[in-house]
This record gives structure tokens, C-alpha cells and sequence, in this order.
């Protein structure tokens, strides 16, 4: 129980903060966050300057030094040579944006979905647990209703989310809400074996 707990612990703040990071960055990129009172900066994340230090400024967006790897990735994707727009830039086949008008959060929140799934798993197996639905009508009697039927709704979020290309977006909010969910039915699994271990 203590490895799950401190490896999903550890996978969902490094999650948070590359989303963080990643959404900071996203915001200071594009005209649509341009200006002071822009409601994106009335919630975080995103930069500011340290107290008693010139503001930053706002009024325009900043552009981002791509790293290697991207640059690879884009050759990969759309050739050494690729089609040109009238301005002389390229058309970017960018994923799409999430009910939070962002590309980066959809991308992060479905990777740490995915793995929390995988980190629970891991931990099911060492008791043969509910990890799949087959399994969940194995423990139907072992323990409430109530928390296989949240279990059942988490494992088909993570198989919409890896095998469905088309299925809804995922936030922050939900990934952080399915860490939390994961980790209160990985405690009650783990006293429900316990238990009947001891009796």
C-alpha cells in the first residue's frame, strides 16, 4: 500500500507540474491572453514577476524557443520540405483545445489519467483485485456497490481515454479528481483485505 501511495503520489505532482509549467507558457504565447485585466490572469497558473519587481508585460505575446526534439518531431511529421502559407509560415497540425481553450492541458491530464490507472492496477494485482470488469463481479459481496461501480466508471474512462481518439478532453480538475478517487478505493481495497486476511 505504501509504494502505490508514494508512487502515484510522485507521478501526479510531477504531472501538475508540467502541466503547470506547460500551461504558464501557453498563456504568455498567444494574443488571446493579451492584456492586464485578461481574465487569464486573475487564476493560475501562469508567470508573474517576483514582488517589487517591474511587471511583465502584457501587452503582447511572447514567443517560445522550440526544443530539438520538437524540431525533430516536426521533420518526422511533415517532412523536410513541408507546404508553405501565403506568409511564408507553416500550417501546424496542432491538437485540438479543450473546453479551457488549451492544447497542453488535454495532452497532460490524459497521460496522468492513464497512469494513475497503470499505478493502480499495479497495486490490485498483488491481492487479485478489481482491476478489470471481470474482476469487479469477482468482488461483488467483498465490498460495497457503491465503490466497484466507481471503479468500473474509472477503468472505462482510462480505456476511452487510451483506446478512443475521438472521446471527450480531459482537464486537470478531472485528472486530479481521479487520482483522489483512485487512491480512496486503493485504502478501502487494502482494509477489506486485511480484514478478511486476519479473520
Amino acid at each position: 500500500m505504501n509504494d502505490y501511495i508514494d508512487k502515484s503520489g510522485k507521478a501526479m505532482l510531477a504531472a501538475g507540474l508540467a502541466y503547470d509549467n506547460a500551461r504558464s507558457a501557453e498563456k504568455m504565447a498567444q494574443w488571446e491572453y493579451v492584456g492586464d485585466t485578461n481574465k487569464a490572469w486573475k487564476e493560475g497558473p501562469y508567470l508573474s514577476s517576483p514582488a517589487n519587481k517591474k511587471k511583465m508585460d502584457r501587452s503582447h505575446p511572447y514567443c517560445i524557443k522550440t526544443s530539438e526534439e520538437f524540431g525533430m518531431i516536426f521533420r518526422i511529421v511533415l517532412g523536410s520540405n513541408p507546404p508553405q502559407k501565403e506568409n511564408g509560415g507553416v500550417r501546424i497540425p496542432l491538437p485540438p483545445e479543450n473546453d479551457n481553450n488549451s492544447r497542453v492541458e488535454p495532452v497532460i491530464a490524459k497521460l496522468a489519467i492513464i497512469e494513475q490507472f497503470e499505478l493502480f492496477k499495479e497495486f490490485l494485482t498483488n491481492f487479485d483485485g478489481p482491476f478489470n470488469k471481470k474482476r469487479c463481479k469477482d468482488w461483488r459481496g467483498k465490498i460495497d456497490d457503491e465503490s466497484l461501480d466507481l471503479i468500473i466508471k474509472m477503468i472505462e474512462r482510462r480505456n476511452e481515454l487510451t483506446h478512443d481518439s475521438d472521446c471527450l478532453l480531459p482537464s486537470m480538475k478531472e485528472a486530479a479528481g481521479y487520482f483522489y478517487h483512485l487512491k480512496q478505493l486503493a485504502m478501502k481495497l487494502y482494509e477489506v483485505t486485511k480484514i478478511s486476511t486476519y479473520s
